[in-house]
């Protein structure tokens, strides 16, 4: 395991926060899915870099479920597309912790899947706060 690719990454996840919220970024409803759906074109490029279709093929297909979650989650703002996006996060940490395991981007940096897999757990963290926080309307009838 490759401790400062993790120490790393959870720096950057925190400051990438910290920016979208000076910034008002996180006031939007596209900033986090288009983060979201950028994680996927990073392992296309190292595909590309190593020279590798069949793992461009294999990452690209992967890609779309995220591409799908961020877009679904950019069309609505309320609880549930937050906790959906939260759980997009999650499940491409998921997927760059099993990412050698699943197939062979030979392009890919060994310390990339700690250290993007600490960025989403982070940032998926905070957007599942962000969603428990969202203001909920009340259906009490008059």
């Amino acid at each position: 395991m490759n401790i400062a690719a993790l120490a790393i990454g959870a720096v950057i996840a925190f400051i990438v926060v910290l920016l979208f919220k000076a910034w008002g970024l996180e006031n939007t409803k596209w900033a986090y899915p288009a983060l979201l759906a950028e994680f996927p074109v990073n392992y296309w490029c190292f595909a590309i870099y190593g020279s590798d279709p069949a793992a461009l093929i294999q990452e690209v297909l992967v890609g779309v479920a995220f591409l799908t979650v961020a877009c679904i989650a950019f069309r609505f703002r309320s609880f549930l597309a937050l906790l959906f996006l939260a759980f997009g996060y999650v499940l491409h940490a998921a997927y760059d912790f099993s990412h050698n395991l699943l197939f062979v981007n030979a392009g890919t940096p060994t310390w990339w899947p700690e250290f993007c897999a600490t960025v989403d757990i982070v940032i998926g963290a905070y957007i599942a706060y962000l969603a428990f926080s969202f203001p909920r309307r009340s259906f009490v009838r008059a």
